[in-house]
């Protein structure tokens, strides 16, 4: 089989969700949602992310459970670093029906909190 690779570029708005995070402290779980334009004969995507910094690791998964509306196919995760003024770089990946890999940046330090980035998506041919 021949697989097609397309990208997109990704918008991820997150709002802070942790309440008992330390002044001066990015540590906490941020959740929000991946936005992103449609692929050629698909709707637009948007799936729940969760993003938990810890010192200056961070995580992030989506969150969407598998056979809801939602639920893409595969799911994403990755890591990356957050900086002491709180800027934040994640790499990550899918694994499920499809493959893809990708890379948001932002700045937790500013509100409300949007990560910028791409994926790029590998499907078999003639799927998508």
């Amino acid at each position: 089989m021949n697989p097609k690779t397309l990208g997109r570029a990704v918008v991820a708005p997150l709002m802070l969700a942790a309440a008992g995070a330390l002044a001066g402290s990015f540590d906490g779980t941020y959740t929000g949602t991946l936005s992103c334009p449609a692929f050629p004969k698909q709707p637009p995507l948007r799936v729940d992310i969760a993003v938990t910094v810890s010192g200056a690791m961070a995580t992030y998964e989506q969150t969407a459970k598998p056979g809801t509306e939602t639920d893409v196919g595969a799911q994403e995760a990755g890591s990356g670093s957050v900086s002491p003024s709180g800027e934040i770089v994640l790499n990550g990946g899918c694994r499920g029906g499809f493959s893809c890999v990708t890379e948001y940046r932002g700045d937790l330090s500013n509100m409300p909190i949007h990560l910028k980035g791409n994926q790029r998506w590998w499907f078999r041919s003639g799927e998508r």
